[in-house]
């Protein structure tokens, strides 16, 4: 059996630890406990029938641990627990091969001069224009949305305005040069109409309506334009 094949199992359920923590903290946990409750846990990885049929046994599905705030968040929206704390996004782990994925980069690329022209357009000052590119560094790499602040024909400069914690190398505010064919995506949320947003609307798709609602929410888009 290929490692691929494996999950994690997590002895008593990440949900079920989550529950009992908070209950005890008798308030709201935040982010980095969720989090050290998660890799604190037990797990064990095991094939995906074994999982699926631990999920049927137990009678709902586990917290995904690679989005334990998101889910966690979810969870409690669903037990009715208060105060109702943002999730922020939802993260989608995706194959290079998958071509929906693929067709949504080839999207934003194709339209990076309408980018440009609604950059160059200074009649609507509430827009927050952003490129999505992948950040690397040894032993970490992630798509990030980066504010637009300049632009070129050979590319764009961006800002980090948010930022996972496992970088070191890279900070908020932080200004990184994005050539043209490095850009994942690109996106204008101009008072709730979203422009581009390609990687959004793909993410989008198979979610809940619960979920489309709280993602929409997070990214501030009421129409898609």
């Amino acid at each position: 059996m290929s490692q691929d094949e494996l999950l994690p199992l997590f002895m008593p359920a990440l949900c079920a630890l989550l529950v009992s923590a908070e209950n005890k903290k008798t308030s709201p946990l935040n982010e980095a406990e969720v989090l050290n409750i998660r890799d604190a846990a037990a797990v064990i990885m095991v094939s995906r029938d074994r999982f699926s049929a631990m999920a049927q046994s137990r009678g709902y599905a586990d917290i995904d641990p690679q989005n334990c705030w998101y889910d966690w968040q979810m969870l409690r929206r669903h037990l009715g627990r208060k105060p109702d704390l943002d999730a922020g996004a939802k993260l989608l782990f995706v194959s290079k091969e998958n071509s929906d994925f693929n067709a949504s980069v080839a999207a934003a690329q194709e339209t990076l001069g309408v980018f440009r022209s609604m950059l160059n357009d200074s009649s609507a000052p509430q827009r927050f224009p952003l490129v999505k590119v992948l950040l690397s560094e040894p032993g970490y790499q992630a798509y990030i949305w980066l504010l637009a602040v300049a632009h070129d024909d050979g590319g764009f400069v961006g800002r980090i305005f948010e930022l996972p914690g496992a970088f070191t190398q890279y900070a908020k505010d932080m200004q990184v040069a994005v050539p043209e064919r490095d850009v994942q995506d690109w996106m204008i949320n101009d008072q709730g109409t979203l422009y581009g947003g390609y990687s959004l609307r793909y993410s989008r798709a198979d979610m809940s309506d619960a979920e489309k609602l709280a993602f929409d929410q997070h990214v501030g888009v009421s129409i898609y334009a």
